[in-house]
């Protein structure tokens, strides 16, 4: 190393400002290393000036390899980087494949992943997580259900990857990534065993249910409407003239995910649609709608007593208590949408026309539900000559014109 020395810069009244230790770049004879130091810092410039000398004979000597030193400060500052720390900024700028930000619903869901996480990595740096810690915690039953520790997991390697991955002209922070294993399989759904619904079920459960709330009972075992999609559905979603059910909203809560009920988006891009109506259930919406629902287009069509919006969980707890009526103390809410869809593959709906009509984005998660062992009994729903699940009726064709329309007001709230 040659040319070190330790510059003293002083002000108009002959005053040191600053002591500044440089030297030539080993790489390259044309730049200078440089670093400043306070005026009542001089000792620590020449200490410095030290350090990097020792540090340049080696890397002539062929003993190590020198970097700048900003790259080997963002690296030690990059090295004491605890999980937990990391895991807060990665959640703070994170953006949903479609480049967009979460929905509260979702952004819940990944911070009580990283919970889970921060009860055993908290505390350990980045740099310390390895692929047998990693196996250790994932073996350990730190986290209870497999549900629960299947989404850790997926956040849990998508934090490490980042932090795998070079940034901005930055290093990354670790090597590779310690999240080596595979996402876990998920064992059968309980709820894929249960048996779909017969046709005499449905109308016990039917006819126990609240007069304003009863028509939910063949929104879900008709149409295969998720729950938060029924408690959603408006007048305006009702086209009897051309026979269609449009499904535009789900439910949702306002401020953060605590707040009050609001119409949200549909749960995925492949859930905004169209149903066709069954002939058979066309007296039973318009009957509905004449007792039951408001006539403003934005009215919903399921008006609760006190509130604005269908809970769902109330719903659900209204299902619960008139399903005993039918002897089913084992059905769902959600297994009237797998017998939607488990009667739609039963009547010949192709794979293709089962996804479609379950409106998932995936087709073997149609298959799965439509899984569900049969009951011995009459058909389930209409379904059986009005094929609901075929979109080929003729009175459809300008559907998916109308459902681009999307509701612009402000949503109602609870």
């Amino acid at each position: 190393m040659t040319g070190g020395t330790i510059l003293t810069r002083k002000n108009a009244r002959g005053e040191v400002t600053a002591y500044q230790a440089r030297y030539v770049h080993p790489l390259n004879a044309s730049k200078r290393v440089q670093r400043n130091f306070k005026p009542d810092q001089k000792l620590r410039a020449e200490n410095w000036l030290e350090d990097e000398h020792r540090l340049v004979t080696a890397h002539e000597l062929g003993k190590a390899t020198w970097t700048h030193p900003s790259e080997r400060e963002h690296a030690e500052k990059q090295s004491s980087v605890i999980f937990s720390e990391y895991a807060k900024s990665f959640l703070d700028g994170y953006l949903g494949a479609d480049g967009k930000a979460l929905t509260s619903s979702s952004l819940r869901k990944k911070r009580e992943a990283i919970v889970h996480l921060n009860r055993y990595f908290g505390g350990t740096r980045l740099v310390d997580i390895d692929a047998k810690s990693v196996n250790t915690w994932l073996d350990g039953e730190y986290v209870d259900g497999i549900h629960a520790l299947r989404r850790a997991y997926q956040v849990f390697k998508a934090i490490m990857k980042q932090a795998s991955t070079a940034h901005d002209g930055q290093p990354s922070i670790i090597e590779r990534n310690p999240c080596t294993r595979a996402n876990l399989r998920l064992p059968k759904s309980k709820q894929a065993l249960i048996p779909a619904a017969t046709a005499n079920e449905l109308q016990t459960i039917y006819e126990q249910m609240p007069e304003y709330s009863h028509i939910s009972i063949y929104l879900g075992a008709v149409f295969g409407l998720r729950i938060s999609e029924i408690c959603a559905l408006q007048r305006r979603d009702i086209d009897i003239t051309h026979r269609c059910l449009y499904v535009r909203h789900s439910i949702g809560r306002s401020a953060g995910d605590k707040g009050a009920l609001v119409l949200k988006e549909p749960k995925t891009e492949s859930s905004a649609d169209y149903q066709i109506i069954p002939e058979a259930f066309i007296p039973i919406l318009q009957h509905h709608m004449t007792a039951h629902c408001a006539k403003e287009a934005d009215a919903q069509l399921i008006t609760p007593r006190t509130t604005a919006i269908m809970n769902p969980n109330s719903l659900r707890g209204q299902f619960e208590k008139a399903r005993m009526t039918a002897n089913r103390p084992d059905l769902h809410f959600h297994a009237l949408r797998a017998t939607a869809i488990t009667a739609a593959a039963q009547q010949g709906g192709t794979p293709k026309e089962v996804q479609r009509y379950g409106r998932h984005a995936d087709a073997e998660i149609s298959l799965a539900l439509s899984n569900a062992p049969p009951r011995k009994g009459p058909p389930a729903s209409p379904t059986v000559s009005s094929r609901p699940w075929s979109h080929s009726t003729s009175n459809t064709r300008n559907a998916p014109a109308q459902l681009s329309k999307r509701n612009s007001a402000k949503p109602r709230t609870l």
